[in-house]
C-alpha cells in the first residue's frame, strides 16, 4: 500500500521539483519505507511515490517503476494478489522481470494487453501509467479498482496542468489549486454523507469513480470510461430449481476461501480485525484453515460503555480458534482529543463515527508489529445483512409498490393532498408515499441522512447550493449532479434497472446502489484513511470481485428470508461458529456518539464550532432549526446524533481545509 502523486502538462512542468516532492511527502504516512520521484525527459510528466513495503521488500520494488525500455512508467497504490499467477505467462511472451513485485506485473501486462490488463487482475489498486512509446503522442492513464477500495483524486489547473494523488492534501500544495467548497457537492453530501463521484467537496477537485479508467492525451485532453460494473438483472439470477441453497453455500465458501488466501499474499505480518460478528469471525475461521500458526486478531471497546462493547464475542472466537488476540479500550476524552486529527486524515468529511474506533484499532495493529489486516466490509451490503434491508422490503411491498401502481387512483389516502397524508404513522411513510406519487425511487442508500421533512426544514432554500460543475473529462457524467435534487443521483444509477429486476426489485437495487455511493466513497474511504494514517494496509475479502459478482447472481430469497438477512452467509458460517455468534443481533462497529453529545463539554464545543463556522454564515442551513436539534441532543432528548455529526464533520472540515484553522 502506498501513496501516489503526479503532474502532467503537454507544455512542460510548472512547479519546481522540491515543491513536487513536498506534495508527495504530504502522504508520508501512506508509505514510510521508501520514496521516489521521476520526471520524463521532455518535462511533461512527473510521478511520485511513497512506499509501504508489502510485497518484495527489497530495493527492486522501488517506484516509480519502468519497463525494460524505460518508456513506460508507473506509480501504483494497492496490491495485485494474483500477480505471481500472471507472471509466467508474461515471461513466456518475452518480458524480463527485475523484481518479484506485483508492480512490475502491471507494467508488463499493460505492454501486452493495454488497459484491458485490468480484467486480468485480482486486487485493489489505483495506479497511473505514463506511456511514451510514441514520443510524439504520450499518454497518461489513471485507473481505479473495480469496487473503489483505493482512492484516486485529480484536478486540472487554470494553466492546463493535470494533477492526481491518493489524497487531496497532496493536490492542495500545488500553488495553482485553490481551496474552495463546492456548494452542490455539499448539498449531496448532506443527503448521502458523501459527495457522489466524480465530485468531491473541494471545488475543482474530482475523484475517479470505482471501476473507471481515464486517459489524458498528448494535447492535454482527457476522457474516461467504465470498465467494470456489477449491474443486476433478473435474467442473470441463478435459478433456485437448478442451484440449491446448499449449493450456493458451497460456492460462497469456495470463493471466500480463494479471496482470503489471495489476501494472505504478503511479505510482512498480517492479521484480522475481529468484532465477534459473523463476518469478521468467518474471516478468522477460514484464515485459520490456511495457516500453520495462530491468526493475529484485534478488537476495540469503550470505557464504561458495555452496551457498545463486543469483547465477550470477540474473545469467544479468539479462544475457539486460539488466535493471538489483542484488545484496546478508548474513552470520550481520547475521542475529543483525536477530533482535529480525524478531520486532518479524512481529506473529505466522512460522517461516520466508526472512524473513531477504527483509527485507534489501526494504531493497536501497528503497535503490535502487524502491517496488513483483513476486514469485513462489503458483506452486509452484498448479502442484505442490515436491518433496514427487511425494512425497505416491507415498505416496498406494503406501501411503495401499491402507491406507485395506483398512480394516485388506488387507496383513498394516496390521492389526497399532501396535508392529508398526516394520518400516516410516520414522517418516513409520508415521504415514501410522496416518492411513489412522484415516480421517484424508494431506496436512496444505506446511509441517507438529511431527507424528507427534516431535510426541508434544514435547507428550505436550495439557492445557495447552486453552482457550476466544470469536470474537464469527457465521459464522466455530471448532468445528474448539477441540481440540488439528490433524487437525480439515485435515478441516474437505479432508473435504468426498472422492469429488469426480480420483485421485490428493491432487494436487487440495494446492493447496486451501495456499490455506487456508500461502499466506495464512504465505507472503503473510512477504512483507507484510518488504517493508512498508521501505515497499515486493510484488505477486504468480501469485496473480492468474484465474490461480488457471485452475490449479484444469488436469488434475493437466499439472502433475506422470513426477516433474516444475510441468510446464506450465516448458514455457511454455522459450520465454523456457534449459532449464537452467527445469529445474534447485529450490533455494528460504532461509537457511543448519542451519549458523547450529552457528556462533558463535547456538545457545547460543537455548538461553538457551528456558531463561528462559515457553514452557518453562508446561508446554507436554517441555523435556528439546526441549533434546536443540537440543543435537544445535548439535553438528552436525542436521536439526532447521526444528523448532527454529518453537519459537524463538514463544519470542522471547512475550518481545517478551506480556512486552514484547527480550533476544535
Amino acid at each position: 500500500m502506498c501513496g501516489i502523486v503526479g503532474l502532467y502538462r503537454p507544455e512542460g512542468a510548472t512547479i519546481p521539483p522540491e515543491l513536487f516532492a513536498a506534495m508527495r511527502d504530504a502522504m508520508l504516512h501512506r508509505g514510510p519505507d521508501d520514496a521516489g520521484l521521476w520526471m520524463s525527459p521532455d518535462g511533461r510528466c512527473s510521478l511520485g511515490h511513497r512506499r509501504l513495503s508489502i510485497i518484495d521488500l527489497s530495493p527492486a520494488g522501488h517506484q516509480p517503476m519502468f519497463n525494460e525500455a524505460g518508456d513506460v512508467a508507473i506509480t501504483f497504490n494497492g496490491e495485485i494478489y494474483n500477480h505471481a499467477e500472471i507472471r509466467p505467462e508474461l515471461e513466456g511472451l518475452g518480458h524480463r522481470y527485475r523484481s518479484s513485485s506485483d508492480t512490475e506485473t502491471i507494467i508488463h501486462a499493460y505492454e501486452e494487453w493495454g488497459l484491458d490488463c485490468v480484467h486480468r487482475f485480482a486486487g485493489m489498486f489505483a495506479f497511473a501509467i505514463y506511456d511514451a512509446r510514441d514520443a510524439a503522442h504520450p499518454l497518461l492513464h489513471l485507473v481505479r479498482d473495480r469496487v473503489g477500495i483505493k482512492p484516486l483524486y485529480f484536478t486540472r489547473t487554470g494553466r492546463g496542468e493535470w494533477g492526481f494523488a491518493s489524497e487531496v492534501r497532496a493536490l492542495l500544495l500545488h500553488p495553482d489549486v485553490p481551496r474552495a467548497m463546492s456548494p452542490i457537492a455539499f448539498w449531496h453530501y448532506l443527503t448521502f454523507i458523501v459527495a457522489p463521484a466524480p465530485l468531491t467537496l473541494f471545488e475543482g477537485i474530482f475523484k475517479l469513480p470505482a471501476g473507471w479508467r481515464m486517459t489524458i492525451d498528448g494535447e492535454g485532453k482527457a476522457s474516461a470510461a467504465q470498465y467494470w460494473d456489477v449491474c443486476p438483472s433478473r435474467r442473470d439470477l441463478l435459478d433456485p430449481a437448478r442451484f440449491s441453497f446448499e449449493e450456493a453455500q458451497e460456492e460462497f465458501l469456495r470463493r471466500m476461501r480463494v479471496a482470503i488466501k489471495r489476501r494472505m499474499v504478503c511479505d510482512v505480518p498480517f492479521g484480522v480485525l475481529l468484532s465477534g460478528g459473523v463476518d469478521s469471525s468467518l474471516n478468522v475461521a477460514l484464515m485459520s484453515e490456511l495457516m500453520d500458526r495462530p491468526v493475529t486478531t484485534f478488537s476495540i471497546g469503550y470505557e464504561g460503555k458495555s452496551d457498545y462493547n463486543e469483547f465477550q464475542y470477540a474473545r469467544r472466537v479468539a479462544q475457539a480458534f486460539r488466535t493471538d488476540h489483542h484488545e484496546v479500550e478508548i474513552g470520550r476524552k481520547q475521542m475529543e482529543e483525536f477530533l482535529p486529527t480525524l478531520v486532518e486524515i479524512q481529506d473529505e468529511p466522512i460522517a461516520d463515527n466508526v472512524c473513531i474506533p477504527l483509527y485507534f484499532l489501526s494504531k493497536l495493529v501497528k503497535d503490535s508489529g502487524t502491517t496488513v489486516v483483513q476486514v469485513g466490509e462489503g458483506s452486509d451490503e452484498n448479502w442484505l445483512g442490515y436491518w433496514w434491508c427487511e425494512h425497505y422490503r416491507r415498505k416496498h411491498v406494503d406501501l411503495y409498490a401499491p402507491a406507485r401502481a395506483a398512480g394516485g387512483r388506488g387507496p383513498s389516502w394516496l390521492s389526497r393532498p399532501r396535508e392529508a397524508l398526516a394520518e400516516l404513522t410516520s414522517a418516513e411513510d409520508r415521504a415514501i408515499v410522496e416518492r411513489a406519487r412522484a415516480g421517484r425511487q424508494l431506496f436512496w442508500g444505506g446511509a441517507a441522512c438529511w431527507w424528507g421533512e427534516m431535510r426541508e426544514k434544514l435547507t428550505p432554500d436550495p439557492a445557495p447550493f447552486r453552482s457550476a460543475i466544470d469536470c474537464p473529462v469527457e465521459g464522466l457524467a455530471t448532468a445528474h449532479l448539477i441540481e440540488p435534487d439528490s433524487h437525480r443521483v439515485v435515478e441516474h444509477y437505479l432508473g435504468g434497472l426498472d422492469g429488469e429486476l426480480a420483485e421485490p426489485d428493491v432487494l436487487q437495487k440495494i446492493p447496486y446502489m451501495e456499490h455506487k455511493l456508500r461502499l466506495p466513497e464512504h465505507l472503503l474511504m473510512r477504512v483507507d484513511k484510518c488504517t493508512m494514517a498508521h501505515s497499515v494496509e486493510a484488505r477486504v475479502p468480501f469485496l473480492d470481485h468474484e465474490v461480488v459478482e457471485f452475490a449479484a447472481r444469488v436469488p434475493p430469497e437466499y439472502k433475506l428470508k422470513d426477516g433474516v438477512g444475510k441468510l446464506l452467509v450465516k448458514k455457511a458460517a454455522e459450520r465454523f461458529l456457534d449459532r449464537d455468534i452467527v445469529h445474534r443481533k447485529k450490533q455494528g462497529f460504532g461509537a457511543p456518539m448519542e451519549e458523547w453529545f450529552q457528556e462533558g463539554d463535547f456538545g457545547p464545543r460543537c455548538r461553538a464550532a457551528f456558531e463561528r463556522s462559515a457553514i452557518a454564515r453562508g446561508g446554507f442551513l436554517d441555523n435556528k432549526y439546526f441549533r434546536g436539534l443540537l440543543d435537544r441532543q445535548i439535553a438528552g432528548q436525542g436521536g439526532y446524533s447521526f444528523h448532527l455529526w454529518t453537519v459537524m464533520n463538514a463544519v470542522l472540515w471547512y475550518e481545517r481545509y478551506i480556512e486552514g484553522k484547527v480550533r476544535f
